[in-house]
């Protein structure tokens, strides 16, 4: 698209919420719209909150926002539907109502895009089916599992397939709002954005690297939950299946079958995103060089290390140093 072209387009940019959305999820990506406006120099984009009622509607955070538009009626000219997440979207999935008006509404759309768990919801009205979406890291076991036909992807940041668009957790709602704009705005619009907002264009990595410890608090109080919070204290272990197992007084065959069913994930790969969780810490915190790190955390060495990252987080452990340090590197 040209300049010239760019500046004649204005989009509706619409915001589907419900009672106990999260405030977060709203305010984070219409905000860089609205910034979008700022930085283009003129009106690229109208943005409106869109609800089943329209008025004050309470987020989760308590404080009300204002939708003006009626999630009832098909919507002319939208260019792009929003879906927000929150504590909400459990009641707001059980609205036939609603999800009557998804299914109408979403064809009309050129893009339709979810943010954290408002993937939920447009699963459930079917429109994720036969495609590829991500939601919170929490949520994808659910989504896996309630919804069959669609293909989870549990790390990437958000998603594109085809016209629709899902994302990871609150933030990942802001990444996926500068790569919509980046679409009809090109890059040095975006770039000036994100330098306003301290924001990176374009995230390593995926939520991987923001949710291994956070499993570990979700496991049903039990041996596997206290060996969970054991291995958190002693990557530095050699920590085989076999000494696992007897930590918990457990043959390794029985152990091996109640750690995937109680907490999801082998306790190969726990142990591997525990100790790539633990790094990532040190790394920001740049109090140690990337052998050290190595060293304590039990991978054995510097390249046991980066092969490690780069598996899980798709960056190098140099990479992530330098996006997410919080001070000096020794």
């Amino acid at each position: 698209m040209t300049a010239r072209a760019r500046r004649k387009a204005v989009r509706q940019i619409v915001m589907l919420i419900y009672p106990d959305a999260h405030l977060l999820d709203v305010a984070g990506p219409m905000s860089l719209f609205a910034a979008a406006n700022d930085f283009a120099g003129f009106a690229a984009y109208e943005l409106s909150l869109a609800a089943r009622q329209p008025g004050l509607i309470a987020t989760s955070a308590g404080l009300p926002l204002l939708a003006t538009r009626r999630a009832g009626p098909v919507m002319t000219g939208v260019d792009t539907l929003l879906v927000a997440g929150g504590i909400g979207v459990d009641a707001a999935m059980r609205e036939r109502k609603l999800l009557d008006w998804l299914r109408r509404q979403a064809p009309r759309c050129r893009r339709v895009a979810s943010v954290c768990s408002g993937a939920l919801l447009l699963a459930e009205a079917g429109l994720l089916d036969g495609r590829r979406a991500v939601t919170h890291w929490a949520r994808c076991d659910r989504l896996a599992a309630d919804y069959p036909d669609i293909t989870v992807e549990r790390d990437p940041i958000f998603i594109r397939d085809g016209r629709f668009y899902s994302s990871a957790g609150i933030s990942a709602g802001m990444d996926l709002a500068l790569a919509l704009i980046e679409e009809d705005l090109g890059t040095d619009i975006v770039a000036a954005i994100a330098r306003e907002f301290v924001l990176y264009m374009r995230r390593s990595g995926g939520q991987a690297q923001f949710s291994p410890a956070l499993k570990a608090q979700s496991t049903q109080p039990g041996r596997i939950a206290g060996l969970q919070q054991w291995i958190l204290g002693n990557l530095h272990l050699t920590l085989g299946i076999e000494d696992l197992a007897a930590q918990v007084s457990m043959s390794p065959r029985h152990f091996a079958r109640r750690f995937a069913l109680e907490t999801g994930m082998t306790p190969a790969a726990f142990v591997a995103a525990a100790r790539v969780d633990a790094a990532r810490q040190a790394l920001a915190s740049g109090a140690e060089n990337i052998e050290r790190v190595a060293a304590r955390l039990g991978f054995g060495s510097a390249e046991r290390l980066r092969r490690s990252f780069q598996r899980h987080l798709a960056v190098t452990p140099s990479q992530f140093r330098h996006h997410f340090q919080t001070s000096g590197v020794a």
